[in-house]
C-alpha cells in the first residue's frame, strides 16, 4: 500500500513561479503593455512630465549631463570667491555659455568682456519669456552695468540692449 507522502513526490508539483504565472500575479513575468493613461489623470501628467524632461535633456546637449550640474553647482557655492574666476574659464571652455538664466546673471560681473557681454546678448534672448519679477531685475542690471561697467564693451552693449527691451 503506497503512502500518502509517495503520492505526492511522485506529482510534480508546479513552481512559484508556475502558480503565480498562472494566476498572473508575478513580479518576474512581464505582464504586457499598460493600457494608457487617461488624458488629464495624474498619471498621464506625470508621464508627460517624464517624457519632457528626458526630450530637454536631448536638446540640452552637454548641458544636459550630470557632470554639467556639478559644475553649475560648484560655480553656484563659489560665487564671490577665487575659486569663481577659474571656474567659470573651465566650465566655458567645456560647455560654453550656459542657458541658464541664474548662472548667465552670476557670468555678468566676470573680468573678461566677452563672457560678460555674451552673457547679456543670451539673457536678452531668453527676457520675453521670464517672469515680471525676473525681466525687472534684467532691466535694473543693464542699467547699473550701463553706468557704472568698467569695461566700455559691457557698458555699450548694456545700452544698446537697455534701448531695445525698454
Amino acid at each position: 500500500m503506497a503512502s500518502r507522502d509517495d503520492d505526492r513526490t511522485e506529482r510534480e508539483r508546479p513552481s512559484w513561479r508556475e502558480i503565480d504565472q498562472r494566476r498572473d500575479g508575478s513580479r518576474h513575468v512581464a505582464r504586457g503593455e499598460r493600457p494608457a493613461a487617461r488624458p488629464g489623470s495624474p498619471r498621464a501628467e506625470r508621464q508627460r512630465q517624464r517624457a519632457l524632461q528626458e526630450a530637454h535633456k536631448v536638446f540640452q546637449g552637454k548641458q544636459g549631463t550630470p557632470e554639467h550640474q556639478k559644475a553649475a553647482d560648484a560655480l553656484q557655492r563659489h560665487f564671490g570667491s577665487k575659486k569663481f574666476t577659474p571656474l567659470v574659464k573651465q566650465y566655458v571652455r567645456e560647455y560654453g555659455l550656459p542657458r541658464d538664466w541664474g548662472l548667465l546673471f552670476l557670468f555678468l560681473d566676470f573680468p573678461d568682456p566677452s563672457i560678460s557681454t555674451g552673457s547679456l546678448e543670451q539673457l536678452a534672448l531668453l527676457h520675453p519669456g521670464r517672469s515680471l519679477r525676473e525681466r525687472q531685475a534684467f532691466l535694473s542690471k543693464l542699467r547699473t552695468l550701463s553706468d557704472l561697467a568698467e569695461d566700455p564693451e559691457v557698458r555699450e552693449v548694456s545700452e544698446s540692449l537697455l534701448s531695445s527691451l525698454s
